[in-house]
């Protein structure tokens, strides 16, 4: 858990102080006066959102205590709330100690209180004294920086602020202009850059180079900006603190000219001209070139050749601070004229380019002077990168291709980011000349640009945004078997963090060296929110030579005995393509669709049938496996699909079965919502009336008081002969009385038509149906059921993972 989420559900002052030493790992600490209090930092704490300057008066009337009596005083003091943090070094607040005009309350609750009319003056007193020293961090969007501060200031005795470099100027210039720039009132856009280089190249007391085109002078202790003719004031000094308390200035001196030589390229970006087609959200960009500095090294921007050949509008290149360095090629060449256009990534090398169809021939060979559309440069370097000549420049692939595959029902597109959907997915010159050992990833679009990056450059680095099913889908194992790199970093990210993209699903930014062969095993890396906040770590697995859950029951084959194929409950199939459920099986008792074997699948894809079912992909239900389909049944149930588990693999069990748990498994199915199986006649499918029967009824007729025979009593039977627990007798029992209310109730026309209610031998499907669709003409309560079905729900779900059937 984060720090944000811990403060938002703190509930009490204690509460926030916890959330705070855990989060900063603080192991000698004491409570009292002072919340916090360790040899290096003292903290106060408010259990709501407070003032740092009230906060920080009464820390020093405790510092001002401490040192009347001779006693340690710590390097620096830390004020905390539910919102946001701030630190000060002690030693900026000294001098206030022997100022004899100021008036001390008598207690340190009054010195904090800023209701008080103690604390209030105190706080006015001491504000001129640490105004300008004191560094805030929202903990919603500085969290880190503020650990790292604070971790700084334990360790090395100093505040630790982000330099600015060659690598992140594009970033940092991005936040100067959102946090100070907006701040200084009607400035000219074009004007931004030069207001910036003014700004870092100063210490806050000088200027480290002169002669800059505008200068940052001191007023009252304010800074103010002129560029002739005009002089510009923050309308607040808040962004400003807040900027200058994250970096440092000015740059290193090795890096300053270097720096000065890129400020022509730096224009505020207006992140409206990247929504739609190809988009990835700019905060994310921010995130992923963090991740290339670690990744790649500090310097990955001067050492390392970029070439996006899926560019869209460019957004994943504006965070670059070296646009000569770049290639930048799309599909559209409209949307070359758009970047030219609105001048991004001006000196960026930018052409048309369908890169997945041009300059292959027909046997598979690139050959560049089919289209002569690829700059020379550009081409030099790959050919020196591909002998390995000396001082060759390394390549570094940055991309975010467009998602769709094709599935057996053609081609099925969506676009990872929203653009224009692309026709015959294998239809392309890499999948029909290129993909031959790459199995079933012919099928995906971005993984075909993998492919043919790996035979035209297989000495690059990939830095690329895509679904991750290429790392744990089964399917896939035969595109892991010939692709092959090291994994250098990365981290996944919610999809609805990508403008207007549908669906719930992690989307990696994974970065990789494809010049070292090494087998894709399971993948450990961060997990971003869709803001882009770290919310905890998650492994991808690989699950080649894993035995799955769908390879777990034997299948029985089919008969020639014909049966109606259901699309729900009681209701016939309507598909004509490709129609399954036709046929039925020796013994069989029902069918158990569990169509995939990962939660994305489980939740939609799991019912219990009386007959076949029209897209069938699962096994027979009979009296030799009815045990282990509940078990299956309720192992894809129990656990819900979130956003980040969506791709993970179902396992077949780990260790022996208790007869408890294939019980409790049992009673669990029954009382599904996904439990269709039905008793009805009449069903009309194919010119003619089907049957069902009803296989599933877990009591007797007199046990539910029903006033005609059911066809079949085999779970009644079944039952009988089992030991079951407290919670699923406790099931069993309020689900008796919802059946006896059920043949003790008459139900209207419409509601008999509805749910097929002609023949006594009903499913729990109509029985809960029938019910609450009753409910206007008679009270039914369901809630004694619910409280125990869930009750029995929250036993089984840990089992899940103990028993190995998902990875913890």
């Amino acid at each position: 858990m984060t720090l944000k989420d811990a403060l938002a559900n703190a509930k009490t002052e204690e509460d926030v102080k916890d959330a705070y030493i855990k989060a900063l790992g603080l192991k000698r600490f004491t409570k009292g006066l002072v919340d916090i209090q360790s040899e290096e930092v003292w903290f106060e704490a408010k259990g709501g959102v407070a003032t740092p300057v009230v906060m920080f008066a009464q820390l020093l009337f405790y510092i001002r205590d401490a040192r009347r009596k001779g006693e340690h005083i710590p390097a620096f003091l830390a004020v905390i709330d539910r919102e946001k943090a701030a630190i000060l070094p002690t030693e900026h607040a000294l001098p206030i100690l022997d100022d004899k005009s100021i008036i001390w309350p008598k207690s340190g609750s009054k010195a904090g209180n800023a209701l008080a009319a103690q604390g209030n003056a105190l706080a006015s007193q001491v504000a001129p004294y640490i105004e300008t020293h004191f560094v805030v961090y929202d903990i919603a969007t500085h969290e880190t920086e503020f650990k790292q501060a604070i971790k700084a200031a334990i360790t090395e005795g100093k505040i630790i602020r982000t330099p600015i470099t060659p690598d992140n100027l594009r970033q940092v210039f991005d936040r100067w202009v959102d946090m100070i720039g907006r701040e200084l009132g009607d400035v000219k856009e074009a004007d931004y850059a030069v207001l910036f280089f003014a700004d870092i190249m100063h210490d806050g007391t000088k200027a480290a180079i002169r002669d800059l085109p505008a200068r940052l002078l001191h007023e009252d202790g304010r800074p103010v900006f002129y560029l002739a003719p005009n002089t510009y004031e923050l309308t607040s000094l808040h962004g400003y603190r807040s900027f200058w308390a994250i970096y440092h200035r000015p740059p290193e001196e090795e890096h300053r000219h270097y720096l000065l030589e890129r400020r022509d390229s730096l224009l505020p970006i207006d992140e409206r001209s990247f929504k739609g087609a190809y988009y990835t959200p700019l905060h994310i960009v921010d995130k992923a070139y963090d991740e290339l500095s670690l990744a790649l090294g500090k310097n990955w921007q001067r050492n390392y050749i970029v070439w996006d050949m899926c560019c869209g509008v460019g957004n994943l290149e504006v965070k670059h601070s070296n646009y000569r360095n770049i290639f930048m090629s799309t599909l559209d060449k409209a949307d070359v004229e758009v970047m030219r256009a609105s001048q991004t990534c001006v000196g960026a090398s930018i052409f048309q380019y369908d890169y997945l169809n041009d300059d292959i021939t027909d046997f598979g060979e690139i050959d560049y002077s089919l289209t002569g559309k690829i700059p020379g440069d550009l081409r030099h370097a790959i050919a020196d990168l591909n002998t390995k000549k000396k001082g060759a420049k390394k390549i570094l692939i940055l991309i975010n291709p467009p998602y769709a595959e094709v599935t057996s029902g053609g081609n099925t597109v969506a676009n990872l980011e929203e653009g224009a959907s692309k026709a015959g997915v294998t239809a392309t010159m890499v999948a029909k000349t290129m993909m031959t050992e790459y199995g079933k990833a012919t099928n995906e679009l971005f993984m075909q640009f993998v492919g043919r990056l790996h035979k035209e450059i297989p000495g690059a680095t990939l830095a690329m945004f895509s679904k991750l099913k290429y790392i744990s889908t089964p399917t896939l194992d035969d595109f892991r078997a010939a692709w092959k790199a090291k994994l250098l970093g990365g981290f996944a990210v919610h999809s609805q963090a990508f403008d207007g993209l549908k669906g719930n699903f992690p989307i990696g930014f994974l970065i990789w060296d494809t010049g070292k062969q090494t087998p894709i095993t399971d993948v450990q890396v961060p997990v971003l929110d869709r803001v882009g906040t770290t919310v905890g770590e998650k492994t991808f697995r690989n699950y080649d030579g894993v035995a799955l859950l769908t390879d777990w029951i034997p299948r029985t084959r089919s008969n020639e005995v014909e049966v109606v194929p259901l699309k729900n409950a009681v209701t016939p199939a309507t598909a004509a393509k490709d129609l399954r459920g036709t046929r039925w099986s020796d013994g069989a008792i029902g069918w158990l669709n569990c169509a995939g074997n990962d939660l994305q699948n489980a939740d939609t894809k799991t019912m219990l049938f009386s007959s076949g079912y029209g897209s069938a992909r699962g096994f027979f239900v009979n009296d030799e496996n009815i045990r282990e389909a509940a078990v299956v049944f309720s192992v894809r149930r129990l656990i819900k699909p979130t956003w980040l588990n969506d791709r993970d693999q179902f396992l077949q069990p780990s260790k022996a079965l208790s007869d408890s748990f294939k019980n409790d498994c049992l009673i669990w199915m029954l009382f599904n919502g996904s439990n269709l199986t039905a008793g009805a006649d009449r069903i009309n499918w194919g010119g003619k009336d089907w049957s069902l029967t009803n296989h599933f009824i877990p009591f007797t007729e007199k046990e539910v008081e029903s006033p005609k025979r059911f066809q079949s009593n085999f779970m009644a039977a079944y039952l009988s002969k089992l030991k079951l627990s407290p919670e699923a007798t406790a099931v069993l029992n309020e689900g008796r009385k919802l059946w006896t209310q059920y043949h003790r109730s008459s139900f209207g026309r419409s509601i008999r038509d509805e749910y097929k209610l002609n023949r006594p031998d009903a499913g729990w499907y109509q029985v809960r149906n029938a019910l609450e669709a009753n409910a206007v003409n008679e009270l039914v309560n369901f809630e004694p059921f619910r409280i125990s079905y869930r009750v029995l729900g929250e036993k089984l779900r840990p089992q899940v993972f103990e028993c190995g059937f998902l990875p913890d």
